[in-house]
């Protein structure tokens, strides 16, 4: 199904959707002659991963603002830093399924950073009142991009059903796009209210990477 711009009062509902998905999923039991994971050892992956995703908010919301106000030296900055973090996050699963993994996952997020680059560029165009078509094409590579990462992660990952991961990243993507909208238009409260939501998607998804990798991988957390 296609991700579309929808109104800030259905995200909540979009939210509670995805994390009602993600809870509602039993994985398969650990074989018993295995030790279940140690939780404080799982506890750490969460911090690390909730550190990579929350900069990832960070710095796209910091080359919008820039973009936005027309900031060329803090653009650069933010781009480079954005690019970086969103590279970090592919390679971060490559200790558990090699760097081969590592790779394809980072120019997966390279590619979900780029096409939010393109959407922000698409709702900035025409002195910030957007382009419609160039708004459709990001959208439909930001949709692409999500079951793309749905279909890497459930593949590699039996914890981590393709649905489960596809809401998580497409109401990431949706949110995405809310805060930039707003942006555009200089709502800034609107924009600020987006804040909390996100933070609250991205440690969802960061979460159900490191449950998911623990119960496949409950050796390593021992």
């Amino acid at each position: 199904m296609p991700v579309r711009t929808i109104r800030r009062s259905t995200l909540l509902g979009l939210v509670l959707a995805a994390i009602g998905l993600l809870s509602s999923w039993a994985a398969p039991p650990a074989r018993s002659q295995t030790a279940a994971p140690n939780a404080a050892k799982v506890a750490e992956l969460k911090i690390a991963l909730r550190d990579l995703y929350i900069n990832h908010l960070f710095w796209v919301r910091d080359l919008v603002v820039a973009t936005r106000i027309g900031e060329k030296a803090a653009i650069s900055e933010a781009d480079e830093y954005g690019l970086k973090n969103a590279e970090a996050i592919g390679r971060s699963v490559a200790p558990f399924y090699g760097q081969a993994a590592g790779e394809k996952f980072a120019t997966l997020f390279v590619g979900h950073y780029s096409a939010v680059k393109a959407y922000m560029n698409a709702a900035f165009a025409n002195n910030f009142t957007g382009s419609a078509p160039l708004k459709k094409a990001a959208l439909d590579k930001l949709t692409k991009n999500a079951n793309d990462i749905a279909v890497f992660v459930s593949s590699a990952n039996p914890n981590l059903p393709k649905a489960t991961v596809y809401g998580l990243v497409s109401t990431h993507v949706q949110q995405h796009v809310m805060s930039i909208d707003a942006m555009a238009k200089k709502d800034w409260s609107g924009e600020a209210d987006m804040w909390d939501p996100m933070v609250k998607v991205v440690y969802s998804l960061s979460d159900a990477l490191a449950n998911g990798i623990a119960k496949q991988f409950p050796d390593k957390f021992q």
